[in-house]
């Protein structure tokens, strides 16, 4: 009886065995695992059925898988050998490579100023050169004006207008005791030497040092040079008070 789902030709003898027919090659996944290159899962599914012949496409698949065995053997024995000779190098030049500082991202140090106190020199025991000091020059003498009757007779009449002025005198002493004392007395004074003793009309005070008075007495004649002090005033011995020029006497002579 004839299969109908497997009609024999016309032009075969009927009973003649068939060959199998070539199983459907199962698709291929286009991107295997890569973890995995020859595993079962990237294989292809082959179906045959009992007695069929091995087809040549399954014999190509173990060649792949033998292959990639051999790779993975050789990279592990690669790897052993690497080990042994990185073993045998020098430890400090591994260690030095393997630990190479990484570029650090801090921000550079800056170093703080120093407060240094300065040095003080110390004083040398030299003797000091002397230095050459001038004096201070000395005052000038100053000069006495002589005097005319007239410029006289204003001095006479306000004695403070010429406070420091300098000038040559005449005169003759009118008092000179205990109540003047020994460094001031009283006297007549003129501008120049008169003829008599009467002729000296200005009524004067004058002060000096007592060294330089010792001689004057009571109407002696004298040539003086003197500076203006001021107008002094002092009771008389009636009872009034007048005021007269003071004089100081810087230098006198008895005439």
């Amino acid at each position: 009886m004839t299969d109908p789902t497997n009609p024999t030709p016309a032009d075969e003898p009927a009973g003649q065995p068939q060959p199998a027919p070539e199983p459907p090659m199962a698709p291929r996944d286009p991107q295997p695992d890569a973890t995995l290159p020859f595993s079962a899962a990237a294989q292809p599914q082959v179906t045959i059925p009992l007695g069929a012949p091995i087809s040549p496409k399954r014999s190509n698949a173990r060649a792949w898988a033998v292959g990639g065995l051999a790779l993975v053997i050789a990279l592990a024995t690669g790897a052993v050998i690497g080990a042994l000779a990185t073993e045998d190098a020098d430890p400090a030049a591994v260690a030095n490579t393997s630990t190479s500082p990484a570029p650090s991202s801090a921000n550079p140090t800056t170093a703080a100023p120093t407060t240094v106190a300065p040095t003080t020199a110390v004083p040398t025991s030299a003797a000091p050169t002397p230095t050459k000091t001038t004096p201070p020059p000395k005052p000038k003498p100053p000069s006495y004006k002589t005097l005319s009757e007239r410029q006289w007779k204003l001095i006479a009449k306000n004695p403070d207008a010429y406070i420091g002025k300098t000038y040559v005198v005449y005169g003759v002493v009118t008092q000179f005791d205990a109540a003047t004392g020994v460094d001031t007395f009283r006297a007549d004074v003129a501008h120049r030497r008169m003829a008599d003793k009467y002729d000296y009309e200005t009524n004067t005070l004058l002060t000096g040092l007592a060294a330089d008075l010792d001689n004057l007495v009571e109407d002696d004649i004298f040539r003086a040079n003197v500076t203006v002090l001021s107008s002094f005033s002092y009771g008389t011995q009636i009872g009034g008070e007048t005021t007269v020029p003071l004089l100081q006497v810087d230098s006198i002579k008895v005439l």
